[in-house]
């Protein structure tokens, strides 16, 4: 692979990134309004706080969201 290709390659890689990311967002979204109170508080989340990350944009970072 040349070297002109390098920085095609690097820029995928963070879609791909962003991409799961993002994927793993939304799924996150869908399933916090059914977990149970006991699993939410595992996670460190109350209902209330539960509710709004659900309501939150995938695109958007929660303040519980790692970088």
């Amino acid at each position: 692979m040349s070297r002109a290709h390098e920085p095609r390659l690097a820029g995928v890689a963070i879609l791909k990134r962003w991409f799961r990311r993002w994927d793993a967002r939304r799924s996150l979204g869908r399933d916090l309004p059914f977990m149970t109170d006991e699993t939410l508080a595992d996670v460190g989340l109350s209902r209330r706080e539960a509710l709004a990350e659900a309501r939150r944009p995938f695109w958007q970072a929660g303040t519980h969201d790692a970088a």
